[in-house]
């Protein structure tokens, strides 16, 4: 007789898919604040933890959130913002050719 029980094996791959979950996000965590990682890795790390874009707006309240989570200065994270702002406003033109 088989004593194989697919409930079990069922919630045995769901815990080991919560913990591989949880180990990503600990090292996307150990990711956003690595400073061996420029801070635009930094900031898309805390973009992908979050699941929300670095916001255009400079005075945008999030981004003192953004700078901590990183272990940031604000500087860094508003040069981030500021170099995506111009490579957006760059693109339109160099697709122009």
């Amino acid at each position: 007789m088989n004593s194989h029980d697919p409930l079990l094996d069922h919630r045995a791959r769901i815990e080991r898919a919560q913990m591989e979950a949880a180990e990503r996000h600990a090292l996307a965590l150990i990711e956003q604040r690595s400073p061996g990682n420029s801070p635009d890795v930094r900031v898309r790390t805390w973009e992908r933890l979050h699941q929300v874009r670095l916001p255009k707006d400079p005075a945008h309240a999030v981004l003192r959130v953004v700078a901590q989570d990183t272990g940031m200065a604000l500087a860094e994270v508003l040069e981030v913002q500021r170099q995506r702002v111009q490579a957006e406003a760059d693109a339109p033109e160099s697709s122009h050719g």
